[in-house]
């Protein structure tokens, strides 16, 4: 077998891998990247890039106010039973450091008006400031490299999080003339998650970080109880002096382990399909512990676009932020009957996993986006420009009545639900589930933008289906030390970003929450190992 060696090999290269590589470069260790995939990126390159940090020094700066206290008093809420305390108190401490050293290294983070989900609801909930981004950067500033980051479908993420946003988001044409521009402007120009890796993969790169994509690990290697290394698909063993960072997500993408761990019929990934859990796997053959998140609200609803990758496997595209928040939808269960606000994806979620004792199953699920022709006039269905021709994969028909028949369900129900939600808009608001009129949602739009009659044919559906961030991931300690079934940290071996368990944040979900936890974490466990090699030097 090929051998080689370096201080650090790090597994995966979306953010918690990259982050961990610009830190521990930083610190002076040697480190050796492997991505499975074909191109950098992994879950990330496909995400809006954001990252929530309370009481960082952006907030300071910008005249703003925000205490360590409070951000503890909001992931109480937000995260109730799933959280770890000692994690969830190490992430809020170190986080605004992270974020200031990461921005010593060259990032140029700045501030968004992204507000906290459950602002006016929960203590300690902030306005704005906690939610960070960078702007967007060229890919020719990678080099040969540029070509070697995974790209999102569609021209939208040129653009940064906070841009769309304040365009008015992927339903206002705005927001799709911008992006035009700016394609224009520069073809290669990345926002977003896909940005958030490109200045990462450049820091890496100068840095002298070895990347390498289409690289699977097999298996870990260990001498004495101490995970030394790793072995590659191809035979390759690389040794690592320090040890093992596993940072390539989650399972999202292995219907077995989504079966084994999961409870949500119909599943699909939002994830590329090499998302499939093998740092679980692995770590698990040396008999590392697995810790599940109770109650998880990261869930979310979306559809495959199959004209994103013909003849391959599309992501699978959120309609909470697209679809469900503009007017003239609707979302139905089996029944045919609407079950909860559809433009506040944390009322979707918990109303997705209710189960029926008698029926014995989910009655939520599978569920349907009803649509007519006026949202079709004048939004954006799947990816697609708003106003494009909605393409021949999604049921149609003049009636209602017929469109329910199409999709098998109950075509009295659905022709009613929409009558009783059309006389709600005209009256306007509805009085069954208060579409909109959340805290965050009147924050973000005026309840009746999201209010619109389901009446003009012809009429659409789809079927909607379950995705989420994985509810399990491996145990880890406040370094990111990952722990074995017996409680003992594994000596070697580290669990960052969606590999690990989200017991940092928790059951519920807010935006940023996952990449401002790799930015820590990937900065702690940086720190951790180059301690560790400080000791040795030490001992010598």
């Amino acid at each position: 077998m090929a051998e080689e060696t370096c201080d650090v090999v790090i597994i995966g290269s979306g953010a918690a891998g990259l982050f961990c590589a610009v830190a521990a470069q930083a610190l002076g260790l040697r480190c050796t990247v492997l991505e499975k995939a074909a191109q950098f990126g992994g879950g990330t390159a496909g995400s809006a890039g954001l990252l929530w940090v309370g009481a960082n020094h952006l907030i300071a700066a910008d005249g703003g106010s925000d205490s360590a206290q409070d951000v503890i008093d909001y992931l109480h809420y937000v995260g109730s039973g799933g959280l770890d305390e000692a994690k969830m108190h190490r992430f809020v401490r170190e986080a605004p450091g992270a974020l200031q050293f990461f921005a010593q290294q060259g990032l140029p983070f700045r501030l968004t008006k992204f507000v906290d989900h459950y602002y006016g609801v929960a203590p300690g909930g902030k306005l704005e400031g906690r939610i960070v981004e960078l702007p967007p950067i060229s890919g020719r500033l990678l080099g040969s490299l540029g070509d070697a980051v995974a790209l999102p479908a569609g021209p939208l993420y040129r653009l940064a999080g906070s841009e769309s946003f304040a365009l008015g988001g992927a339903n206002n044409p705005r927001t799709w003339d911008a992006a035009a521009r700016r394609e224009r402007d520069d073809p290669d120009l990345r926002g977003a998650g896909a940005g958030l890796v490109t200045w990462l993969l450049k820091l890496a790169a100068d840095g002298g970080t070895v990347l390498r994509t289409g690289t699977a690990v097999d298996r870990l290697s260990s001498t004495g109880g101490r995970v030394t290394g790793v072995v590659t698909t191809d035979g390759t063993r690389i040794a690592a002096r320090h040890g093992v960072v596993i940072a390539c997500g989650g399972y999202e993408s292995n219907p077995a382990l989504v079966d084994r761990y999961e409870a949500l019929p119909g599943w699909q990934s939002m994830f590329p399909e090499t998302l499939t859990g093998d740092g679980l796997i692995m770590a698990g053959e040396h008999g590392a512990a697995i810790d599940t998140i109770a109650n998880n609200l990261s869930i979310f609803l979306g559809f495959r676009n199959p004209d994103e990758r013909p003849g391959a496997v599309a992501v699978c595209r959120l309609s909470g932020i697209q679809e469900l928040i503009a007017p003239h939808t609707m979302v139905v269960n089996r029944s045919g009957r609407r079950f909860a606000d559809e433009t506040f994806f944390q009322a979707m979620a918990p109303s997705l996993r209710i189960y029926d004792t008698m029926a014995r199953t989910q009655p939520n699920l599978p569920c349907f986006l009803i649509f007519d022709h006026a949202y079709v006039a004048a939004h954006s269905f799947g990816g697609r420009p708003p106003g494009a021709p909605i393409p021949p994969w999604v049921a149609r028909a003049t009636t209602l009545a017929a469109l329910a028949a199409q999709l098998g369900l109950p075509a009295e129900d659905v022709t009613a639900t929409a009558r009783r939600f059309s006389d709600d808009v005209r009256s306007g608001s509805d009085t069954e589930f208060h579409r909109g009129e959340t805290s965050w949602g009147q924050l973000r739009f005026n309840a009746q933008q999201t209010l619109g009659t389901i009446e003009q044919s012809p009429f659409y559906g789809i079927e909607l289906h379950p995705t989420a961030l994985a509810s399990a991931g491996l145990r880890t300690d406040t370094d990111g030390r990952v722990i074995d079934v017996r409680g003992r940290r594994m000596d070697g071996l580290y669990a960052i970003g969606n590999a690990a368990a989200r017991k940092e944040t928790g059951s519920g979900y807010q935006t940023g929450f996952s990449l401002g936890s790799a930015m820590a974490f990937g900065m702690i466990a940086a720190r951790s190992l180059a301690d560790k090699k400080q000791g040795l030097a030490n001992k010598k």
